[in-house]
């Protein structure tokens, strides 16, 4: 038994949207919307009210011009002036006709086409039914316009006003204008459909909102182009969600003003210094078409179309009850789609009203023990600009002792901070994943550039350390996310309490009240997380997953960093000034994702006023771990062996 062919069955439906219009002279159209028929001006009348008849399975109807485009005054060329286009309307159109999908994007070179249309080669029927298979050549420039070139076979005259199948997008792409030189087979010349757009506005937007009708609730066209394009069972196209989404939009209320709204909408959503497209834009499928023509945006940002959609139904969440079902379907469709691109949280925002922010550029560096001798360390770096979008600065370096695993990291920061494309109105974030025993190194007075001896890394840019245990350990994660969201919209002030592993602040108890409050994401440490009893509740807090952490960097429990007897975090925290007071007021109205900035501000704070000791902003060390900012996991790698009576570092 033969497979299906997709290709031949949309051909066939294709065939059976071509009729025959008997207007300025004999040619061929096609249903492009119920009751609509578009051809070639030079065929069905340069007019609007010019009479035509339609011919369709045999069967004739009386027919009129609705919009065309004019021939130019004075003609040089033999060719019907740029875009030579008409949309024919039947005045007692047949119930159940076919209609075409448009494809507004114009063919690449050497797409595989098909043109039907009629022919009087046999004499015996002068407008016989014919389909060509071509070849989109390249473009030929007309006044006001450029013709698609059709090559590798022959047009005939009968071919004219046809519709012309991109069998790549499985739409039609042109309409069939000329032919380059009759009885050969040097192709000839189609308009594209995207030209629809300079006839007359009205008739333009009654078409195509007609058409996406159509097609919404018509599923031939759209089960064949769905199979055409599809390259594993059960998967669904892009082509597929493009033509829902154009569905629901044909739906919505559009304004008269279309012009400058239409524009304004393509603006908003584009990136910036894009060009408003060569055709003008009236109505919501057009800002949707030119937006999926552009480049895509970076990974991890909405793409333009879908962002385009979610604005339309926040803008649309008043209209009234007569709309409001298509609008409520547009924005459940843009949630599922955003979701299946792991876009979910981007998108919503969007809907609420809120502009997402691009990610904030950083350097990740890490240092990981060897698998074989954990007194050697791995260094490696990578540039973040999104979850999808990480570049690894350099391969993973071979096991080195400490030290030098320091130094070739300051090495590598340096490089990367370089590339990493900071900019004055927003900061760049240099992130360390470090294990416990490196994270009081002095960071943050890091001299990356000796040339600049004033310049130190935690004055200069937003640093923040991440515990590398936790990036380990993937078991630990759903917790980590869990406190992470907890701490989105409040004030970090008031989130914070204080930590110093004394009295009640055994790990099992800790553990336990960590266990029943999951909304416990900010703690200041009493001393560095190198030291006991500190380093046990580090551990805990590590391990349940909070987020954020502060400390003074070398400072160890007791006077003065504390004072004050420690109950369990949450019940009666350290009420004596301190640390914990001074964090408190420093970030008591810093939301979550600008404490970095906050913390940079505070270390030069603390620069200019060198003879407050006390002062919070030195020797601070922020643990800042943002789960949406992973890299990927490699496996840990072994170090060289070590030969017996060998020192190690």
């Amino acid at each position: 038994m033969r497979g299906f062919n997709p290709v031949a069955a949309l051909q066939e439906l294709l065939e059976s949207c071509r009729v025959l219009v008997e207007g300025a002279t004999d040619g061929t159209g096609f249903f492009v919307a119920p009751g609509f028929v578009v051809s070639c001006a030079h065929v069905a009348g340069v007019e609007a009210g010019l009479p035509a008849r339609v011919r369709w399975n045999d069967q004739s109807y009386e027919a009129v011009v609705l919009a065309a485009s004019a021939d130019a005054p004075e003609r040089s060329s033999a060719l019907y002036a740029f875009p030579d286009l008409a949309v024919v309307k039947l005045l007692d159109p047949p119930e159940g006709h076919p209609c075409v999908w448009l494809d507004m994007a114009r063919p690449l070179q050497g797409t595989e086409l098909t043109a039907v249309g009629f022919t009087d080669t046999l004499q015996a029927c002068a407008a016989a039914p014919r389909r060509v298979r071509l070849t989109a050549g390249g473009r030929t420039a007309q006044a006001s316009g450029q013709l698609v070139e059709l090559v590798d076979g022959e047009i005939n005259p009968g071919l004219s006003g046809g519709p012309v199948l991109n069998h790549t997008s499985a739409g039609v792409c042109g309409v069939v204008k000329a032919t380059r030189l009759e009885d050969t087979t040097m192709g000839g010349f189609a308009v594209p459909v995207d030209a629809l757009r300079l006839i007359d506005p009205e008739v333009y937007r009654t078409v195509v909102e007609n058409h996406d009708r159509f097609h919404q609730s018509d599923p031939r066209w759209r089960m064949l182009s769905d199979r055409m394009e599809q390259t594993h069972v059960g998967e669904v196209s892009e082509g597929a969600f493009d033509r829902h989404f154009l569905g629901l939009l044909s739906a919505l209320p559009d304004s008269h003003d279309a012009g400058r709204s239409h524009s304004a909408a393509f603006l908003a959503v584009a990136a910036p210094g894009t060009p408003l497209p060569e055709r003008p834009m009236l109505a919501h499928r057009d800002v949707y078409t030119e937006l999926t023509a552009l480049l895509p945006p970076p990974d991890g940002e909405l793409p333009y179309e879908l962002a385009f959609c979610a604005d339309l139904a926040r803008e649309l969440a008043g209209v009234p009850a007569g709309v409001s079902g298509a609008v409520t379907e547009l924005r459940d469709q843009v949630l599922i789609d955003a979701g299946r691109l792991g876009l979910g949280d981007a998108v919503r925002a969007r809907l609420a009203g809120g502009r997402v922010p691009a990610r904030r550029p950083s350097v990740i560096g890490r240092v990981r023990h060897s698998l074989r001798d954990r007194s050697l360390y791995h260094v490696m770096a990578w540039r973040f600009r999104s979850p999808h979008d990480i570049v690894p600065g350099a391969s993973e370096s071979s096991a080195l002792p400490l030290r030098e695993a320091l130094v070739l990291l300051s090495d590598l920061l340096a490089q990367q901070i370089v590339l990493m494309g900071d900019t004055p109105q927003r900061r760049g974030l240099i992130e360390l994943i470090l294990p416990r025993e490196v994270l009081d190194e002095d960071f943050a007075d890091w001299r990356l550039w000796p040339e600049f001896e004033y310049w130190s890394l935690g004055r200069k840019y937003d640093l923040v350390v991440r515990p590398l245990e936790r990036h380990e350990a993937p078991y630990l994660h759903a917790a980590w996310e869990e406190r992470w969201r907890h701490l989105e919209g409040k004030r970090v002030g008031e989130a914070l309490v204080c930590v110093c592993g004394r009295d009640r602040q055994r790990q099992a108890a800790l553990d336990a009240l960590f266990n029943n409050d999951p909304a416990l994401a900010a703690l200041t440490l009493a001393g560095s997380p190198r030291q006991s009893p500190v380093a046990d509740a580090y551990m805990v807090a590590l391990t349940s997953g909070v987020p954020m952490m502060l400390w003074r960097r070398g400072s160890v429990p007791g006077p003065p960093v504390c004072g004050s007897p420690c109950g369990i975090p949450g019940r009666d925290a350290c009420p004596a000034p301190g640390f914990l007071t001074q964090a408190r007021e420093f970030l008591s109205d810093t939301p979550r994702d600008d404490v970095p900035d906050r913390i940079c501000a505070l270390r030069n704070d603390a620069e200019i006023e060198a003879e407050d000791e006390g002062h919070i902003g030195e020797h601070v060390v922020l643990l800042w771990d943002d789960p949406s900012r992973r890299i990927p996991r490699t496996p840990l790698a072994p170090a060289a062996p070590v030969e017996e009576g060998q020192p190690v570092e």
